[in-house]
């Protein structure tokens, strides 16, 4: 199911991105003073999945979706005076506390594809395969993005990571392929809860555009942390399913988990993790 040992670095991730108007108004020729939602919408009504009353804010490809949050959760495995201890970390772009109102697209996915590609852990994320990865080479070329060590492809796959070679390589692992064919797959938000989980806590996807336009930013980078969190579960859940781990480091690692989740809401910035913490009784 898993070919590998578990990498020492692993970086859980998930992406948040709303309708790019900026480029809604390039692509359509609209006045420059076109409003974001105007321009949005017209993004809306050029899809062939457009339907006024059952489908009014369609899926719309990835090319349209504007980044403005990258959450990641990175995992080390560490020792300390001879022990063997998982150091986490917990981490977005932008970062929190905001220090202005403002998401500069270009900029988060450079900063991103740069640190990936310097430490070149496994990348983790559901249905990332299918959306997030694409999303950040698409949008990744729009903004003149350059990520030379991240797009680095050994000749064989033995001689380092591929994130791009999901047939041969781990290195970017897509937790929802070792779960579904493509029929009948699981959402993420049901899968952790079934697991026992939180889950969503109080944001849903659907609500991110509006989120946007109101520039509650910060609400939108905190949801992007929580999916990133519930991400990490599963994908414990996986590892241990699959015999990666031992019944012992598995809840050892879900107690240091829940502890550095506990320690992380002392933290102002981190306070809604709270939340996440009071709805995953252990």
């Amino acid at each position: 199911m898993l070919k590998g040992n578990i990498p020492e670095l692993c970086l859980y991730y998930d992406l948040e991105w709303v309708p790019d108007a900026a480029g809604a108004r390039r692509l359509y020729n609209l006045p420059d003073d076109t409003t974001e939602i105007d321009a949005m919408q017209q993004l809306w009504e050029h899809s062939p999945q457009y339907d006024a009353d059952k489908n009014p804010r369609p899926f719309l490809k990835y090319m349209f979706s504007c980044v403005v949050s990258i959450a990641f959760l990175s995992r080390r495995v560490v020792y300390r005076e001879g022990e063997r201890m998982i150091e986490f970390g917990l981490n977005s772009l932008p970062k929190l506390p905001l220090v202005v109102e403002d998401v500069n697209e270009a900029e988060i996915i450079q900063q991103f594809l740069y640190f990936v590609g310097k430490r070149r852990p496994q990348l983790v994320g559901y249905n990332s395969a299918e959306s997030d990865l694409q999303v950040l080479i698409q949008r990744g070329m729009i903004n003149e993005v350059t990520a030379p060590e991240f797009s680095e492809r050994p000749a064989k796959p033995w001689e380092g990571p591929d994130y791009f070679d999901s047939r041969n390589s781990e290195a970017h692992l897509d937790i929802l392929k070792k779960l579904s064919g493509g029929a009948m797959t699981p959402r993420l938000d049901e899968l952790a809860k079934l697991c026992g989980y939180p889950g969503k806590i109080d944001v849903k996807g659907d609500q991110v555009t509006d989120l946007w336009l109101e520039r509650d930013i910060t609400k939108i980078i905190e949801y992007n942390q929580i999916d990133t969190l519930n991400t990490y579960l599963v994908w414990l859940r996986l590892v241990y399913f699959a015999g990666k781990m031992t019944e012992e480091e598995y809840f050892d690692e879900t107690e240091q988990f829940r502890t550095f989740l506990e320690v992380e809401a002392e933290k102002e910035e981190k306070a809604f993790l709270t939340q996440f913490t009071e709805q995953w009784p252990l």
